[in-house]
């Protein structure tokens, strides 16, 4: 098996075990201990253990996540996945409270390997999805317009989970 074969095959139980089943055993297996993460949770502590208390975090938001890939694409040291996300809003997630919604959202990474190990880490996630789901921002009703207060303050707050998910999310 070519490296970059290997490294296919490593993001994908990668996705399988450290991100859908939140083993932490495969993320010491598969995560450099200084992984770079360019994208993190706010607040997110450096290096593999960073990582895995951010993905610990919204695991613990989130119930019954699974995690579906829908494509992968390696070249060089580099892995491309393009997954869709799914779980039960069950715990405090960026002081919103449990709402018990299922959320749905689609997520593309990148990851680069060196040793074996990821080394390297981008991702963009459907962060308009998640807000909307869990109403932490809502659609303005068809020919109704919306209040300023109301909007600022919806606003504000979604510039904050946006902020915490897509340059900080990156749960893949």
């Amino acid at each position: 098996m070519s490296t970059v074969e290997q490294n296919r095959a490593a993001y994908e139980l990668f996705c399988h075990e450290a991100l859908a089943q939140g083993n932490v055993n495969a993320i010491d297996e598969l995560v450099d201990p200084s992984v770079v993460s360019h994208s993190p949770f706010p607040g997110q502590a450096p290096g593999r253990d960073g990582f895995a208390a951010a993905l610990a975090k919204f695991r613990a938001a989130f119930s019954n996540l699974q995690i579906s890939i829908r494509d992968i694409v390696a070249g060089g040291d580099k892995v491309v996945g393009y997954f869709t996300v799914t779980g039960v809003h069950t715990g405090e997630f960026m002081g919103l409270p449990a709402t018990f919604k299922l959320v749905r959202y689609d997520e593309m990474v990148i990851v680069r390997f060196a040793g074996g190990k990821i080394v390297e880490h981008w991702s963009v996630a459907d962060t308009l999805a998640m807000m909307l789901t869990l109403g932490a921002v809502t659609q303005a009703s068809a020919g109704q317009q919306a209040q300023p207060e109301s909007s600022k303050a919806e606003l504000e707050r979604a510039i904050g989970i946006e902020e915490h998910l897509l340059l900080g999310h990156g749960l893949g």
